[in-house]
Formats: structure tokens, sequence, C-alpha cells
């Protein structure tokens, strides 16, 4: 039997302040005889690949357009991006393969690589750097047996977004090697930095270069986790039959009922609707974690997010100025707060977690008065000082 080790933080984890089928049908698509479901559809199991206007909708968020269409790309519709994931991992890799993995990120990314026997390697990145990752680095960790590259653009946790010279940077290097470069996009268009280029996804280098994968879904920056439809895209089709091959294992196709919402939601007028909400939400929410933060310096430090739903934030000893123990931190807030915060070292680090000691995931996509709420209660925490079970003093 293969061990599964405990996904830690999909117990914690958060998309943006979801709304309601109600509420998705009043943004009003650009036809007005079009609902979220159509109860006169046939439940049938329909197209393995996904839906045919639902796929040239998400071919769109890639430039894909009936007069402009990208003829190499090659897509198919999962159970959300976590599905995408897993599959694309555990179909490509394999015992006699080298994984290198942007670091920190998201478990799945490269603990699905070590459940199927292939050999990890952390490409760490750093707060002093911003938490982008350095091309250059890669010399270092590469080998003969390389076969992957994974990055998550924009990073969860950190909340950084790879810009376009460093991805130009990284196809050149995979491309000279013939490397897969997988890139986890779940959080894609979600960007905060209106002074700068958002950066492309990485199926925009489709003409330099094929072994390229793509992995997103509607759970995050379009605030519908609940339907559970996400996508695998490339240029190489092998790449995306080898995973859907394994998919008819398993679970087939994507329910009927949740690829007509994500057609709905990826009409033109509906998709700018909701993606408006979205960042308005991260607009208004994130500058108040910015004043709260710079409120409370002497314990909080962070690199403010470029893009994603989340900002990782360290917490420091009051008296020291040490990095405490996140695990223990969050625990005691909940107790004493009711306020969940997730333990970055716990959730994102490695074995030892001490090379993320100190660190929180700090979720900033809720609605704006729940948000305000919660900065309000984790205040009050900080000015008091609290005493651990264990008999530690936490602040």
């Amino acid at each position: 039997m293969v061990h599964v080790k405990p996904f830690v933080l999909d117990h914690w984890d958060t998309c943006v302040d979801p709304v309601s089928l109600q509420d998705l049908a009043k943004l009003g698509a650009s036809d007005s005889s079009v609902h979220p479901v159509e109860a006169s559809n046939s439940l049938i199991y329909g197209s393995v690949l996904g839906k045919p206007e639902l796929r040239q909708r998400i071919l769109a968020l890639y430039g894909h357009a009936e007069d402009n269409p990208i003829p190499a790309l090659h897509l198919a519709v999962t159970q959300g991006a976590i599905s995408a994931n897993f599959l694309v991992l555990d179909t490509l890799l394999g015992p006699v393969d080298h994984v290198i993995c942007q670091y920190p990120t998201y478990q799945q990314l490269y603990d699905v690589p070590r459940r199927t026997g292939a050999e990890v390697s952390l490409w760490r990145t750093h707060a002093e750097h911003g938490w982008i990752p350095d091309v250059s680095e890669l010399q270092f960790l590469v080998k003969k047996n390389t076969k992957m590259i994974i990055i998550n653009n924009p990073n969860n946790p950190t909340g950084a977004s790879i810009p376009r010279g460093v991805l130009e940077e990284l196809v050149a290097f995979a491309s000279e090697r013939g490397i897969i470069i997988f890139s986890d996009e779940v959080f894609r268009p979600l960007f905060h930095d209106n002074a700068q280029e958002a950066p492309p996804s990485i199926i925009s280098f489709w003409k330099q270069y094929k072994n390229i994968i793509a992995v997103s879904s509607l759970s995050k920056a379009f605030s519908l986790p609940g339907i559970r439809v996400g996508w695998i895209v490339s240029p190489n089709p092998n790449l995306v039959n080898e995973a859907i091959n394994a998919r008819d294992y398993t679970t087939i196709s994507v329910s009927q009922v949740d690829q007509d919402i994500a057609t709905y939601a990826l009409d033109p007028v509906v998709r700018e609707r909701i993606l408006d909400r979205s960042r308005s939400i991260c607009q208004q929410n994130l500058a108040s974690l910015e004043n709260f933060i710079a409120q409370h310096s002497t314990q909080l430090s962070w690199v403010k997010p470029t893009g994603a739903s989340s900002a990782f934030v360290r917490i420091l000893d009051r008296q020291t100025g040490t990095p405490m123990d996140d695990d223990l931190y969050c625990e005691m807030v909940l107790r004493a707060t009711g306020l969940l915060i997730v333990p970055g070292g716990k959730s994102f680090g490695t074995e030892a977690a001490e090379d993320l000691k100190g660190y929180l995931r700090v979720g900033f996509v809720c609605s704006t008065g729940q948000f305000e709420r919660a900065l309000g209660l984790w205040g009050e925490f900080l000015r008091v000082s609290v005493t651990s079970p264990r008999g530690e003093e936490l602040a």
C-alpha cells in the first residue's frame, strides 16, 4: 500500500469570497436568455475532454479567439486544479525521474512526485529576494534525469508573482535540456500591482517551447470552489492525453451541471464582473492588511504580495525578535479568539519546518467586513501577553 502523507493545507485553504448560484445569475450574461443551469439539458457523461463551449471559453483566457486561434493548444477539463495537478504529476513521473520544485509552495506539488518515487529537489526562494526564484540556481539542482521543473505562479503561500523576464530565462533553460515545465496557475489572473505588467501564463511561450503545462481552475480568482472545475492546457498533446487516459480509471468526466455553471461564469461579460469583484475585495483587504502590519511592525514582517489571495507574514517574539513557533501560535490565536490563521512552517515547510519557522499564511479574500473583524481580533491578541498550555510565553 502506498503511504499517503496528510495534506495539511487542505484543512485550512481559502478562496476569494465565494459567490452563490443566485448571485452568479444576477451578473447577467451577454445573452440574457442564458442561465447558469439549463434544466432541460440531459445529464449525460459528456465529452471526457470537456464541454466544447466551456473549452473555448477557457482557451480564451490564454488569448485564443475565433479570429486569432492558437491551434497548438490542447486542453482537458478536470475536477478542479487539485485533480489536474494529481493527474499530471502521478502520470508523467516515476521512480527514475528527478523533479525540481519551487519552494515554498503548495504541498501537493512536491509530495505527489515523491509519492510516485521521483526524487525531488527544492528550488528555494527567499523573502529578501521577494520570494522570486533565481534561474541561475537551477544549474546546481539539475541532473541528467531531471524530467520536470514545477512552479506556482502566482505563488501560494507567498503571493509572489514570477515576472516575464524570469519566465523567459526558465523557458530557455528548460528547452535547452528538454525538461518539462509544469506551472500551477490556479490564482491567475489575481494580480495586485497595477504599476507592473502582470506576468504571462507559461502557455504564452507555446511558440518557443512545447513541453510546458499549465493547470488552473475557477476556484480561486473566480470565486467558484464548489463547482470543482479546473483544467490542464499544453501545446504538447501527449502531455494532456497521458493525464486524461489515466483519468479514465477514476472519474471519466466532469459533472455536466458543473460545466454548465462554469460555461456561464466564463461568458465574457460575467467573467469580467466576477474578476472585478475579486480584485476589489483583494484591493480593499490587502490595503487593510498592509496598514495592520505597519501598526504591528515590531512583531510582524512580510513581503507584500503581488498576486494570489494570501500573504506570508512572519510573527516575531516581542522580546527577542526571533521567529515564534507558528503552529503553536496559530493554535493559541484560535483558542483565544476563534480566528483561523494557517501556520506557514507546518503547512508549507519541510518535515523539520525550521526553514519557514514563524511564518503565517494570512488569507485576505473573505468579505471586507469579515476581514476587518478578523484583524480587530488579531490586533487585540497581539496587544496582550499570552502563555501556551506548555508554559511558554508567546508574546
